[in-house]
Parts: C-alpha cells; structure tokens; sequence
C-alpha cells in the first residue's frame, strides 16, 4: 500500500510533501528577494531625482514656479514652515511625517497659476506663483528655496555664489561654468518682427540663474533690425534679470553687420519658452543733401 506522503512518478522520482513544503519556502524567498531588490532600485532612484532638485532663491518678490497637475513635487525649505495662505486648490502635505520643512505640493487644478504664501518659523515669507498644466517639460518635481542672504553668503556653504554677471561673461566667452550644465543645440526659435530670423544655440542651466544664447539675423534687403536688450522679458511677470547683444542695429543684407548673438540671464525657474526677445524692423536714416 502506497503512503499518502509520497508522490511517485513511474517509479522514477519520489517526492515527498515535506519536499514540496521546502520547494515552495525557497520560491516565497526568492520572489521576497526579487521584490525587495526593486523597491531598493525604486528608492534608489527616487533618491537620485532628489539629488536634482532646482533651487529657487527668494527675496521679497514672487518667485515662479512650475509643476505638473496630478503629480506631488516637493517643496523643501531652510526652516519648518509655520503657516501657509492661498493653499486651498492645492494639496499639502508634509514629505515625512512631523518634518514641515519638505512639504509635498498636488495640484487640485488643470491649468492655471495660482499664488501660495509660506510663512517659516524663522518669520521668513516666501512668496511662490505656481504655474500648473498637464504637460510641462519645464516643470521640476522638487524645488529647494533658499533666502538671497544665505545664497549670497556662499552658495551651498562653499565657493561664492555664481553672480549674474560672471554668468553673462562666461556665456560671452563661450566658457564651461562650475555648476552648470550647458547644452549646445540649433533650434529655430519664433520672432515677432518678419524681418528677423532667431535661432536658440546654448542653454545653460544652474543655480541660481539659467542662461540662454541667440544668434539673430536681419533677413531684410531694405530694412535696419533694431535689438533693445532693455525690453528683452522672460515670461510675465519677466524673470529675465540682464541681457546683452554684440550688437543692437542689423543691417540689411550686404550694407553691413547683419548678424549678432544675444545672451539672457535669467532666474533658474524660467524656461526658453518664454523668452521674448524685444526686436523692430525700421528704416535706414538717410541724410538729407542740404544737410549740415
């Protein structure tokens, strides 16, 4: 008479339940191993993006900020925040549980822009304009707001701050900059004057300021191309902070200089998108015959 503890298998291997009982510990075993090794790669990960995170130096003004509808981003602060004005189309919560320094952010809203007010226990204020859509390649899931007094101190506790300038005179020079990430590219880029002819060549991203390099021609026969640097705006309200060009007149085509590159230095939370550069076609001054 056959056990009912043994399987036989036309008298060739024999299996016992206790063998069974040991096959399925290792497969539980080895699917927790498995599952385990992902979470570690996800947290990993999440870590990494973290490790990315845009810093947005506030002073008294708003500062802009963009994110994405559905997703939470992470807002971290220097000190614990204490109390928050014109949160209610958003979710807020905090990041680990009694840490009000990292708060997560979720919009209730689509699309729009919607003003949030954070008051710190240090009786630091900081103001945010969030810009929320579905689907916005110039949105960071986690952005660092640092007061002017401690960026100005020493970025980050160690070398001086990049200022704007030294950021304007390094894209003047075509220069790698500590910090930055610079990408190269040639991309056509919309102008409101049909006479002119824009193209988006360097892209520097960093903190505090992002960077931006236009070559701009004149494609008139006739007409001069006016470049007034002073009206150049990045987005409204404008984040654009200086702007330069080689040269503010294009002539027409064979009566001169009629190419030039423009550089715009810009809050970090800007995007190229928004960049408007201030350019107008206008007539050549013509001497008069009888004139002195």
């Amino acid at each position: 008479m056959e056990s009912r503890n043994v399987i036989g298998m036309n008298g060739g291997l024999i299996f016992t339940k206790e063998d069974f009982k040991d096959l399925f510990r290792k497969v539980v075993f080895t699917l927790l191993i498995g599952i385990y090794f992902c979470f570690f790669l996800l947290l990993v990960g999440l870590i990494a993006v973290r490790a990315e995170a845009k810093t947005v130096v506030y002073g008294s003004a708003a500062e802009q900020v963009r994110i994405i509808y559905g997703t939470p981003t992470v807002f971290r602060f220097e000190k614990a925040v204490q109390t928050i004005t014109g949160a209610g189309r958003l979710q807020i919560e905090p990041t680990n549980k009694g840490d009000y320094s990292s708060l997560s952010v979720t919009p209730r809203f689509t699309n729009g822009v919607h003003d949030v007010t954070f008051f710190l226990v240090d009786k630091a204020v900081v103001r945010v304009k969030i810009l929320v859509s579905p689907k916005d390649p110039a949105a960071d899931s986690f952005y660092d707001f640092r007061s002017r007094d401690s960026v100005e101190s020493g970025f980050d506790g160690n070398a001086p701050a990049l200022t704007e300038i030294e950021l304007l005179k390094a894209m003047y020079r075509d220069d790698s900059v500590s910090g930055y990430k610079v990408m190269r590219m040639s991309q056509g880029f919309p102008s409101k004057s049909g006479n002119a002819q824009a193209e988006l060549i360097r892209i520097y991203q960093g903190n505090p300021f992002n960077g931006y390099v236009f070559r701009v021609r004149n494609t008139s026969w006739r007409k001069n191309l006016e470049i007034d640097v002073r009206h150049i705006a990045v987005g409204k309200p404008s984040l654009a902070i200086l702007s330069q060009s080689d040269d503010s007149t294009l002539y027409p085509k064979g009566k001169g200089v009629n190419e030039t590159l423009v550089r715009v230095v810009a809050k970090n939370t800007a995007s190229s998108r928004d960049v408007i550069l201030a350019m107008e076609a206008e007539e050549p001054d013509t001497k008069s015959k009888g004139g002195e």
